[in-house]
């Protein structure tokens, strides 16, 4: 039984600013805190980082499924995750003088596993939200979301 799990995290960077450090599969490693670096797969129909694109992060591959600059970024797990099926899917608000990341993820467990699923991902998506969020406050010039061509 799929699982639905939110997290929610606030900036004061602009909703096109956090959407680049999402889309860009190399800008995670600036904020993720991953130990291997991220890259693009394979491109996108319409655009490198958009819809149909697959980006391989830690030992993890996923394919871009929704793409509607600045406000929605979503993705789904193909393979490398401990999680049967993932879904998530990133919303982006104008809040105020900055933005509301609302990055909500469906997940399948295993059987036995739902409670432990759910807790794990929580945690993760929540640091992601508040990483993404305080990164993209303070980007340097070399970071890759950065660079010409991210959107």
């Amino acid at each position: 039984m799929p699982r639905e799990i939110e997290a929610t995290a606030t900036s004061a960077a602009a909703p096109e600013v956090i959407f680049k450090h999402l889309c860009v599969p190399e800008a995670w490693d600036e904020w993720g805190g991953f130990w291997t670096r991220a890259r693009r797969e394979s491109a996108g129909q319409e655009h490198p980082n958009g819809l149909g694109a697959v980006r391989y992060i830690r030992s993890w591959r996923e394919e871009v499924v929704a793409w509607d600059p600045p406000r929605h970024y979503g993705y789904i797990a193909l393979a490398g995750r401990p999680e049967r099926r993932l879904r998530a899917d990133i919303t982006l608000e104008p809040h105020f003088a900055g933005t509301l990341i609302r990055w909500r993820g469906e997940v399948d467990g295993f059987p036995g596993t739902g409670p432990l699923t759910s807790a794990v991902l929580r945690r993760r998506l929540d640091a992601y939200a508040h990483r993404v969020a305080r990164h993209s406050e303070r980007c340097e010039p070399g970071c890759p979301a950065r660079l010409p061509g991210a959107l």
